[in-house]
């Protein structure tokens, strides 16, 4: 299909600059919200390294988990964001907040869950990640004191999906920061002052975030009392709620998967590619952090303009967000290419590393520009609840990539050129799927009747 508009049905460039601004003023307030977690990681990870080693990664170990079981979770943001957006967008206020509701209580229901399995498989869970000792004992008491507000977390991650369907990005920052804020104080009188430990950060990081979770309940309830929307379970709406997120978790837990891959071929290089690939990935996921923002926003217009039965502006906006997830791209790019001989330096003294760190963010470097566009194309499926291709597409790219790095780290050298191979597989190969899956599909009209 030629998406090529008529000089007729060409957007005024005040209305492209309209557009633009709408964009930002969508995907600015999404960024801070989304570093919200990894502030409240990192509060605890300043304040615990002054306990001790084993303190320090036991705390790495028990976030991982609990970082991982929340990102699974992440299609109740989407699914709702999707889903009330439609229905906002079609006019109908009052059934999107109603879906967001009882997106609300299906995350309540399996934060409670998680929550009560978590605890009593801490042991468990800390063996997996491959703790053992006094690192495990560590790992295990994070996970005791801080899993109780798993519950907060996915009711933030619902609530969150209310807001953006409404284009309302404002409340999900103004909310995250003070959780992030208050977590501070907290953590560190549980922590030294109480002489908690470890379970002070994680009971304090707990209290944040059933604070956030309450908070959205109180605000996303005031909206829906205006709205004459009824605040009480459904069990039907729920169990749509949950079918209809379900094969996002199946396209999580592939993208969790394939990073984890990465991981493990990077360790079977030996410690300097480990290393090195730690600094490469804390790169990459801070560029992720941008793209996703932009993909937030993403959802939430394309959603609202599926709703209102409008597909010249869906296809506006595809090719509006593609050159953004592309201009993107090549200005993160540039910065890590242009700043990699100095990165390095601000995280390791090791000269290997510093040289492996190098090249393996030139390659990164060049990646950018895939990974921008593909945050977009993820982004517009997600808006259109194109759940199901998603999570085939997904699928496909993992039983692609899966091999690929297997052999990356098979059969890689150490050092910079193992770091280089293993990067070079994820950008072009992983993203390369997904840019290839997501493209065809976007190029029909099949997701837009979803």
């Amino acid at each position: 299909m030629d998406d090529t508009p008529s000089e007729s049905n060409k957007p005024h460039p005040h209305v492209e600059a309209s557009l633009g601004r709408t964009i930002l003023s969508l995907a600015i307030p999404a960024l801070g919200t989304l570093l919200t977690e990894p502030l409240l990681i990192l509060a605890d990870t300043s304040m615990v390294g002054h306990l001790g080693t084993a303190q320090l990664a036991g705390l790495s170990a028990g976030s991982t988990v609990l970082t991982f079981i929340v990102g699974l979770c992440i299609f109740l943001a989407y699914t709702t964001t999707a889903v009330t957006a439609r229905h906002i967008g079609a006019g109908r206020v009052v059934d999107g907040l109603r879906y967001g509701v009882q997106g609300m209580w299906l995350a309540a229901a399996i934060g409670v869950i998680l929550s009560i399995a978590l605890f009593f498989g801490a042991p468990w869970a800390a063996h997996v990640v491959g703790t053992s000792g006094a690192v495990a004992e560590q790992a295990v008491a994070y996970i005791h004191a801080s899993c109780g507000g798993i519950a907060g977390m996915l009711i933030v991650l619902a609530a969150n999906g209310v807001m953006r369907g409404l284009l309302d990005m404002r409340t999900p920052l103004v909310v995250s920061t003070i959780g992030a804020i208050a977590n501070v104080p907290l953590s560190f009188s549980l922590i030294y002052l109480g002489g908690f430990g470890v379970s002070g950060a994680g009971a304090g990081t707990m209290i944040a975030q059933l604070g956030m979770g309450a908070a959205f309940v109180i605000v996303v309830g005031r909206t829906c009392r205006r709205r004459g929307v009824s605040l009480r379970p459904s069990l039907t709406l729920m169990t749509s709620a949950g079918l209809s997120g379900a094969p996002l978790m199946v396209r999580t837990l592939c993208l969790q998967l394939s990073i984890l891959m990465t991981l493990s071929a990077a360790a079977k290089l030996g410690a300097v590619t480990l290393a090195s690939h730690q600094i490469v990935k804390s790169l990459w996921t801070l560029s992720a952090f941008g793209m996703d923002a932009l993909a937030i926003a993403a959802q939430a217009l394309v959603g609202q303009a599926l709703g209102a039965g409008d597909k010249q502006k869906v296809r506006h906006l595809i090719r509006h967000l593609s050159r953004w997830g592309m201009g993107t791209g090549v200005v993160f790019g540039a910065v890590i290419a242009l700043a990699s001989p100095i990165i390095p330096l601000a995280f390791t003294a090791n000269d290997a590393v510093v040289d492996a760190t190098r090249a393996g963010l030139i390659a990164v470097a060049g990646c950018q520009i895939i990974a921008g566009i593909v945050y977009m194309y993820d982004g517009i499926l997600i808006g259109a609840n194109d759940t199901r291709y998603l999570a085939v597409a997904q699928l496909v790219t993992f039983l692609v990539f899966a091999p690929v790095i297997w052999m990356a780290g098979e059969w890689g050298t150490p050092g910079g050129h193992g770091v280089v191979v293993i990067w070079l597989a994820y950008g072009i190969v992983f993203f390369g799927m997904r840019w290839l899956t997501l493209g065809l599909r976007i190029r029909t009209d099949e997701w837009m009747n979803v």
